[in-house]
């Protein structure tokens, strides 16, 4: 296999963390939970990189065994497979900023939608901003989340990851979400770039119908974004 030149693999990187900065929306939490598809606790089982068929890019899938569901359809001991930029084959290396990172045997929880290619895969929403790496506080037994942990290819080891001074603990999140799924709550309306136009008109109408004003200038934005996507000025 074809292995890039140090000076145009920088370049190749430079481009995918540009072409790609635009989908790095900061997004609520309360967001993430009503615009995913899947909310779920999950152990990584396998991560493993792939490349497309003439394609420069490197991708992973990552294996996940769910553990708990808590928004979307599935049950304890189901798969899925989630798809992310970066990855490594044969010593060459692709990385995209802010791209999440899974690694075999770590315990996550996860904000995923669903992939709209043919494979049927899934994708982590908001980029990193929808994964948390779950480790277990020894003195107590809560899970602390994390929300940045560096990837290892070999076996997550949990017990050496540091614990922060403060810290977060997953169940007041799990709570939260589960709390607001199970109300049908609807966050204030944005346009979010990137949210695919029936989930955009999904928002607009579950907004209004939950009695927000909606700002009338977001038909504008959108009217905006639709005609950019579609190629116009």
């Amino acid at each position: 296999m074809r292995r890039l030149s140090p000076a145009l693999l920088l370049l190749t990187l430079m481009f995918a963390a540009s072409a790609h900065a635009t989908t790095m929306v900061e997004l609520s939490e309360e967001e993430l939970t009503y615009v995913a598809d899947l909310i779920v606790e999950a152990e990584v089982e396998v991560v493993e990189s792939e490349r497309g068929s003439g394609s420069v890019w490197i991708n992973s899938v990552a294996t996940l065994r769910l553990t708990r569901v808590l928004k979307g359809e599935g049950i304890e001991g189901d798969r899925v497979l989630v798809r992310e930029w970066g990855g490594t084959i044969n010593g060459e290396t692709t990385r995209v900023q802010s791209s999440p990172a899974y690694s075999p045997g770590e315990r996550v929880l996860v904000f995923l939608e669903a992939d709209r290619s043919p494979d049927q895969m899934w994708r982590t929403l908001g980029m990193s901003q929808g994964k948390f790496t779950l480790v277990e506080e020894q003195d107590t037994g809560r899970d602390v989340l994390l929300p940045h942990v560096e990837p290892s290819q070999v076996a997550f080891d949990e017990a050496a990851v540091p614990l922060p001074a403060v810290r977060r603990y997953s169940d007041a999140v799990v709570n939260a979400v589960l709390e607001q799924t199970d109300a049908g709550f609807v966050p204030n309306y944005t346009r979010i770039p990137g949210l695919p136009q029936e989930k955009d008109d999904r928002f607009r109408a579950d907004a209004e119908e939950a009695g927000q004003a909606v700002d009338p200038r977001w038909d504008v934005a959108r009217a905006k974004m639709v005609s950019i996507s579609q190629g116009g000025e």
